[in-house]
């Protein structure tokens, strides 16, 4: 005998290998956990006025074939009676013997309505077992490509799990009914044989029949209109110890409830959602539905009704609004009229009118609802530029929008004038220009004058209107020239022109270097050389720096010893050379555009021998941060002293000469700093006859 089931409610449903995800995860009520076994049997009860259904499962497919050959052996071990303990408890082999699927034969009359006893019983019993041969969907080319025994195993536990009778068919569920309420049992479950170098242990519930099965009322329930059809989500994983499947129901009138699948609906695999849903399809539009559902559990029993939810459908809009024309009736008014296909128009429920100061938006609300008989509008706050356009509103909450309309007054007023102009030109004579962007809502564009002399006539040197706020030029720069010219000026869509921008000014770079300064002369005083220059007589200069080597020792390189971005700055005092020592110095210029002078001819000084005086003694630093000073104050008794020499360095910089100060002065208020700054001031007295005292430093944090 082969039977054969629908593959119209069943097999278009399922995926391979599912194997009883509710019922493998599922606690049930009161069962005992077990231990993770890598094969495993599950027991799982239900309780009732009549007795005690036993429902249980395999993990693998072994299991499964093995059960089907050898049975089961459930046992029931009477542990209590009327509150009392029973210490060997007794134990009764339910059935007499292994419980195993039932014959074939008596499945006919079952499979007859039933499209779960088909699927168990093919496959248990089938000769092949193939699924959804005819029009084979891409789902059963996966199942298809699986192991035979797979597909038997897979389906045959699905079915079983969406029907207690089928469970009891298939040799995977009892039912007892010779239980006592005042009795508490233990059960047990394990294979009638077990295979060789396979064991699958045992599995026990305990049960007392006074506690009745309860299952909980289904929650989160929702309904939705979408893409032509109803979408109904609940809440699934938080049931799945309670729930195996569950049927949706529809009304028309609220009260009345008819069944929807036809077949279970239930998760067939794990998902990152917590929720399930089911589409249904939509049997008229504007017309309102209410949904509910129930839960099944594994023993058949029907759970709570959820509560009601109600859902309309209405057809969308398939068409949008065109406006047709727009007439400005003065500067602040105009009117507008559009039309609306006639054969969407009983979709329709008002329409809104949108503005926005650009086509692409964004278009904002003007607040203002109309009629859905509504096909003009007259708009009386018009700015200088205006897009307008319709928007129409379905009764499903949807909408569609007319193309976006230009309404401009009739307009003279040039845009404002550019500003903040700004630029540079690198040494290659690119030119890299930017300004502040207009506000003006109707601006087109920018153009860019440029001219040699302020005084002489700018040439546009855009072709037409630029859109951004950067711009960039190239000019020549061997020329005679040495600046270039730049002004702003911005246009309107009515072509109207701004006045330009301020005049921007550029200096060409230069490639010829500065010429080089040239040593005036020099002054020995004690141990410092005091350095006389004429700076270089070239213009854009960026810094002189002054470089020092010692004589006759070798020594190729030059080191710098002073550098100062002051051109105005022409003398220097080198108080770090050591005495009877030769010194070579030189002078350059640095031109804004990095180029470098030729170095000045050299200046050879010996710097005398030492002449030293003891140092100045008790310098000491006073910080009086209210006043944000530092009060220097020293003592020194030598005779012929002609001044003394302030030497000030900041942070980890180099000492210079900061002030120089009468013989007769022993204090110093220094006014120029800056918070939280660690400053060394370093002092000197300096002889009549050119001799020098000892340095003395001393270190401040302000």
């Amino acid at each position: 005998m082969k039977i054969h089931f629908r593959p119209c409610t069943i097999s278009k449903q399922l995926v391979p290998l599912f194997i009883l995800s509710v019922f493998l995860t599922g606690r049930g009520q009161d069962s005992i956990p077990q231990q993770e076994q890598p094969s495993k049997l599950i027991l799982r009860h239900w309780v009732d006025e009549d007795g005690v259904s036993l429902r249980w499962g395999v993990s693998d497919k072994t299991l499964w074939k093995s059960g089907i050959e050898f049975g089961y052996i459930v046992e029931r071990h009477t542990l209590e009676r009327d509150g009392v303990p029973i210490l060997d408890s007794e134990i009764e082999v339910l059935t007499g013997g292994p419980i195993k699927p039932i014959p074939l034969p008596e499945w006919e009359n079952l499979v007859q309505g039933n499209d779960m006893a088909a699927v168990a019983a093919q496959a248990i019993y089938g000769d092949s077992f193939t699924v959804n041969e005819d029009g084979e969907d891409h789902l059963m080319k996966v199942v298809n490509e699986s192991s035979e025994l797979d597909q038997r195993f897979a389906f045959s536990m699905f079915a079983i799990d969406q029907d207690f009778e089928v469970a009891q068919y298939a040799g995977m569920g009892f039912r007892d009914t010779e239980v006592k309420k005042n009795e508490k049992y233990l059960y047990s479950l394990k294979l009638a044989q077990e295979l060789k170098d396979f064991y699958a242990g045992e599995t026990i519930a305990l049960v007392d029949p006074t506690v009745l099965g309860a299952l909980p009322t289904p929650y989160d329930f929702a309904a939705y209109y979408y893409n032509n059809a109803f979408v109904l989500i609940w809440e699934y994983d938080a049931l799945v110890e309670y729930y195996t499947s569950y049927d949706l129901e529809r009304s028309s009138d609220g009260k009345n409830f008819k069944k929807v699948n036809t077949a279970p609906i239930t998760k067939l695999a794990t998902t990152k959602v917590s929720g399930i849903s089911f589409t249904d399809s939509i049997p008229e539009y504007g017309k309102k539905y209410w949904y509910r559902i129930k839960g099944r559990n594994l023993f058949n029993k029907i759970g709570p009704v959820s509560d009601a939810v109600s859902v309309k459908a209405f057809k969308e809009l398939m068409a949008g609004p065109e406006i047709t024309e727009s007439k400005i009736i003065s500067d602040k008014k105009a009117i507008i009229h559009w039309t609306f296909p006639d054969d969407e128009g009983w979709k329709l429920t008002s329409f809104e009118i949108l503005r926005s100061d650009r086509a692409i938006g964004p278009f904002l609300n003007l607040g203002k609802s109309l009629e859905k008989m509504a096909r003009s509008f007259e708009y009386d706050d018009l700015k200088p530029i205006n897009y307008l356009k319709i928007r129409a509103f379905g009764g499903a909450g949807d909408y569609q929008d007319s193309s976006p309309v230009m309404i401009q007054p009739v307009d003279s007023i040039p845009p404002t004038m550019p500003t903040g102009l700004k630029g540079t030109i690198d040494t290659t004579g690119v030119v890299h220009l930017s300004w502040n962007p207009n506000s003006d809502l109707d601006l087109k564009g920018y153009s860019v004058l440029r001219s040699d002399s302020p005084n002489k006539e700018f040439t546009k040197i855009t072709k037409e209107e630029w859109k951004g706020i950067e711009f960039r030029d190239s000019v020549n720069l061997s020329t005679y020239n040495q600046h270039v010219f730049y002004r702003i000026m911005a246009s309107d869509l009515r072509y109207n022109e701004s006045l330009p921008s301020d005049t921007l000014r550029l200096a060409r770079p230069s490639k010829i270097p500065p010429t080089s300064p040239v040593f005036k002369g020099y002054e020995q005083l004690g141990d410092t050389i005091h350095l006389v220059w004429s700076p270089s007589s070239s213009v854009g200069l960026a810094k002189q720096v002054i470089y020092r080597k010692v004589a006759n020792t070798g020594q190729k390189s030059w080191a710098s010893i002073f550098e100062t971005s002051d051109i105005s700055i022409n003398e220097f005092k080198d108080v770090n050379a050591q005495p009877n020592t030769k010194y070579q110095y030189t002078l350059v210029a640095v031109g804004q555009n990095e180029l470098e002078s030729k170095p000045s001819p050299i200046l050879s000084i010996i710097a005398p021998k030492k002449l030293q005086q003891p140092q100045v003694k008790a310098l000491y630093a006073q910080v009086d941060r209210e006043q944000k000073s530092i009060q220097l104050s020293w003592r020194y008794k030598q005779p012929n002293v002609m001044e003394f020499q302030l030497f000030k360095k900041t942070g980890e910089g180099s000492f210079t000469l900061f002030k120089t100060l009468p013989s007769e002065i022993d204090q110093f208020l220094d006014q120029n700093l800056i918070p939280n700054t660690r400053y060394s001031y370093g002092i000197k007295a300096i002889f009549k006859n050119g001799a020098t005292s000892a340095w003395n430093e001393i270190d401040v944090n302000y």
